[in-house]
């Protein structure tokens, strides 16, 4: 899983660039590639800007790289000769930044366990196309401001009146013109009470009382139905897999909550 990717999960982007000064430490045998002003840079600081640039979609190569691991390295002696990181502010900054690099590098660890396999996601895939709606619905509708109106006008409809032409007449919606034709659509792409009231209808018939949304009041005629083919799995493939990233992690920090003694004063 990219480093971008596990940023996105926490909620916020990992810097581009981490401090030399934290950056410093551990680093085992690796190297040394630049020295300054006493202090070392090593492959590994190298190697990890490296790996920031390409997260920012920018190639480099290896001595623009140290260059700019020596130029940060040069502000971060100068920053401290001035004083300036022992601010509250800077140590409060410098404090969330450490937190972010090591929360995503735990999480880089977490989700490289997490199976997403082919199939892993075809699983879900077929998990999720069970419990989708099933159905799509092609429906005009009349939308009203005014309960009373609404009323008035079903009776009309009752009485043999055309629905398409008192959708011109009546509707204040933008169908209205087209006789309040709205296509085809799943239940998820309309409000709630409306998609209800469509699924509960009889092809052919109109709403018998309004229906009530936050857009007004509604009169619907279903036209027609027909089963929703799903979209193949390789279309969805990629949202699965970062909707099965999503999941895990969130569970996981939800476990770290609970387990934790958090005060907030």
């Amino acid at each position: 899983m990219s480093h971008r990717l596990v940023a996105t999960l926490l909620s916020a982007a990992v810097i581009s660039t981490i401090p030399l000064s934290i950056a410093h430490a551990d680093e085992g045998d690796s190297p040394t590639v630049a020295i300054v002003n006493g202090e070392t840079i090593t492959e590994i600081e190298r190697d990890t800007q490296s790996e920031q640039f390409k997260a920012r979609g920018q190639n480099a190569t290896d001595e623009q790289v140290v260059d700019e691991l020596v130029s940060l390295e040069l502000m971060r002696q100068q920053a401290i000769e001035l004083g300036l990181d022992k601010s509250p502010a800077m140590a409060a900054e410098m404090k969330i930044m450490h937190a972010r690099v090591l929360a995503n590098a735990l999480l880089t660890d977490f989700t490289s366990k997490i199976d997403t396999s082919d199939e892993a996601l075809k699983a879900e895939y077929e998990k999720q196309i069970a419990l989708a709606e099933a159905k799509e619905f092609n429906a005009s509708h009349i939308l009203l401001e005014d309960e009373e109106k609404a009323k008035e006008i079903i009776a009309e409809l009752d009485g043999g009146a055309d629905f398409a032409e008192a959708a011109k007449k009546y509707s204040t919606g933008p169908s209205g013109p087209n006789g309040g034709d709205l296509g085809w659509f799943d239940a998820g792409s309309m409000v709630p009470e409306f998609s209800q009231a469509v699924a509960a209808m009889e092809t052919g018939k109109h709403s018998t009382a309004p229906v009530k949304t936050q857009f007004g009041f509604h009169i619907i005629k279903l036209v027609d139905t027909r089963s929703k083919e799903p979209q193949p799995f390789e279309a969805l493939k990629d949202q699965i897999g970062n909707m099965i990233l999503r999941t895990k992690v969130e569970e996981y920090v939800r476990t770290l909550h609970d387990a934790a003694t958090i005060e907030r004063l």
